[in-house]
């Protein structure tokens, strides 16, 4: 009995040794995992938007997509962002929303440009996703939501699991952390960039006072919950210098024009 009792010690110690020892190894190093969750995650950003225009109308009008162009380059190359890692799409939905995708991709609804009551409002939403990205929130969210066994099933063209990730990434919510994270990062960005950052309180202000209607519920208020909270956060900084126009006020009139 004692000897079985021993050789069974020995094969858990054995077994625990050698997968601590394999877990120590960088296998995701020597699999370029970082690489491949890459690879994947452009996938399912790419397959998002050709599904997108499936369902809803992408404005292309050249003025209406330089005029985006124009501000988002605005934000970025005033915080050294790379222009190209960031490309906004604006769709035509009636639901007041904007949320980032895996691969540098925001989606803007044309009822939140309508729903905004300024330029500078518009630019602290943009600037917002932006923040979600740049602060790796979308390739954390990307991983937790769906996990990297998941991802390394995607051996090609599994449409199913690969609709189940984009349903999850859109629908999701981030963390408070997350959100706090990418408010405080957008106000930097729109000062950064010369934008007056208050009108984003502005915009969570709207944003709470349609919270307790059924029938205005929207799908910004599901995933970015506390709006009263947050624009008090806003209005509580303490704010210096000279902002202009996020927007020039004859495009602005074309772009909610275009979006109503």
């Amino acid at each position: 009995m004692n000897k079985i009792l021993f050789k069974g010690t020995i094969s858990v110690i054995t077994f625990v040794a050698l997968w601590y020892g394999l877990s120590m190894m960088p296998w995701a190093k020597w699999l370029k995992m970082d690489e491949f969750v890459q690879k994947r995650q452009k996938q399912v950003s790419e397959l998002f938007l050709k599904l997108h225009r499936l369902e809803k109308n992408e404005m292309n009008d050249v003025r209406s997509v330089q005029i985006i162009q124009d501000l988002k380059n605005r934000l970025c190359l005033a915080n050294n962002i790379d222009t190209a890692e960031i490309q906004i799409h604006l769709f035509k939905d009636l639901e007041v929303n904007a949320f980032a995708i895996p691969g540098g991709h925001i989606i803007v609804n044309s009822a939140l440009v309508a729903y905004c009551d300024s330029a500078d409002m518009l630019a602290g939403v943009v600037a917002h996703e932006i923040g979600h990205i740049e602060r790796g929130h979308i390739a954390k969210r990307f991983a937790r939501e769906i996990g990297l066994s998941m991802v390394m099933m995607i051996g090609g063209d599994n449409l199913g699991l690969i609709k189940e990730i984009i349903h999850r990434l859109t629908s999701g919510k981030f963390d408070r952390g997350q959100e706090s994270d990418a408010d405080a990062v957008a106000v930097v960005y729109v000062q950064k960039a010369g934008i007056d950052p208050l009108p984003l309180a502005g915009f969570f202000n709207k944003m709470a006072e349609l919270n307790g209607s059924m029938s205005d519920a929207m799908e910004w208020i599901s995933t970015h919950p506390d709006s009263k909270e947050r624009a008090t956060k806003i209005l509580d900084g303490k704010y210096t210098g000279t902002y202009t126009p996020a927007i020039d006020s004859a495009d602005w009139r074309y772009l909610v024009e275009e979006c109503n």
